[in-house]
């Protein structure tokens, strides 16, 4: 399945796009500059032949308009499809399921950009988008940053172990009562504290080193085993994973 068509937008008769075409006029009244063509479809190519600084104005105003409106969020993954496709061929060795996992992470990326910086938007946003795939994946320093956040998450620097016979600290025990205290302060909606025990309880079994990301969490044979239980996709489950380890982090920094 290709990038685009993961994301949607392999077609202009899509929903989202067909949606924002319809109101294209309407943001235009909003965000003026948008209103530098009449019609939707005519964007690509004004945008092939603008300065960058005039390709920055319209991708920011898209982002302000995905504030309010989540189909300007289609509308920029679609631009941005070209540079999608040659990030996916460039980490193709990384995973079979490249194309999928490319086009979640962008519509992600461009779905918690607020225009910041205005500078070189599309390069920070695919730029964003290899940074976090890679990672997910257990590449690179972005992966290596991200072990560091999910040690300093929980009580143990691995994911759990069977308790020990040796009266030594229970570190299943101390994951369980830290996830549910997260849980109970909002930080975690209990569906996600399941969820990131289930992928705990998996990666230990398969003794995933820790070394990868997330501290194995996001290995994709541990996400395929989960989401079989989950009735989702294996991108689902590490995608869901990655932002409950993200919200763990930051309850834990807020508690120290």
């Amino acid at each position: 399945m290709s990038v685009a068509t993961c994301l949607g937008v392999d077609t202009h008769e899509r929903p989202p796009l067909r949606w924002a075409r319809d109101h294209w006029e309407d943001w235009g009244k909003i965000e003026p500059a948008l209103s530098v063509v009449a019609d939707l479809l005519d964007l690509p190519p004004w945008l092939n032949q603008a300065s960058p600084e005039a390709r920055d104005e319209v991708l920011a105003a898209l982002a302000r308009t995905a504030a309010h409106h989540v189909e300007a969020v289609s509308v920029i993954t679609w631009l941005l499809v070209p540079g999608a496709v040659n990030l996916a061929r460039q980490l193709a060795d990384l995973s079979l399921d490249i194309d999928a996992l490319v086009a979640g992470q962008l519509w992600l990326t461009v779905r918690t950009y607020h225009g910041d910086p205005p500078r070189r938007v599309a390069a920070t946003l695919l730029a964003r988008t290899r940074r976090d795939v890679m990672a997910d994946l257990g590449v690179g320093d972005a992966a290596v940053r991200r072990d560091r956040v999910w040690a300093s998450a929980v009580p143990m620097g691995t994911v759990p172990e069977m308790p020990g016979l040796d009266g030594g600290p229970d570190p299943e025990r101390e994951l369980v009562e830290f996830l549910e205290d997260a849980a109970a302060m909002g930080a975690l909606t209990r569906e996600d504290r399941a969820l990131l025990m289930d992928v705990a309880h998996e990666a230990a079994r398969l003794n995933v080193p820790g070394r990868r990301g997330r501290g194995g969490l996001m290995t994709p044979s541990v996400a395929e085993l989960v989401a079989e239980d989950y009735d989702a996709s294996a991108r689902t489950v590490r995608r869901r994973a990655a932002k409950a380890v993200t919200d763990l982090a930051a309850f834990r920094r807020s508690t120290l």
